[in-house]
C-alpha cells in the first residue's frame, strides 16, 4: 500500500468526531500557510523601515492632520476599492 492508501484506510475507520477534528486541524494548517504567503508578499512590497523612518512618517501624518489634509476612512476605502475594481 502507498502512503496515500494507508492514510485513506485509517481515515475510513475513524469516527465522525475524529474526522471533524482532523478537518479543523487541516484548515488551521492551511490558514497559517496562507498567512505566511501573504506576509511574504507584503514584505516584498513594503520597504523595511527604521525607527527614524517610522517616527518621521508619524510626524508628517500629524502635521497633515493638523492642516486638515486627511480623508475620512470610508472615503479612503471607497477610493481604494475603486482603484482595485473591487
Amino acid at each position: 500500500m502507498t502512503t496515500l492508501e494507508n492514510t485513506i484506510s485509517i481515515l475510513e475507520g475513524l469516527p465522525e468526531t475524529d474526522l471533524i477534528k482532523i478537518q479543523a486541524l487541516a484548515k488551521k494548517l492551511f490558514q497559517r500557510h496562507e498567512d505566511k504567503v501573504a506576509d511574504e508578499a507584503v514584505g516584498q512590497f513594503l520597504k523595511p523601515m527604521s525607527r527614524e523612518d517610522f517616527m518621521r512618517d508619524i510626524k508628517n501624518a500629524e502635521d497633515e492632520f493638523a492642516r486638515g489634509e486627511y480623508q475620512e476612512m470610508g472615503e479612503a476605502l471607497d477610493e481604494i476599492y475603486r482603484e482595485l475594481k473591487i
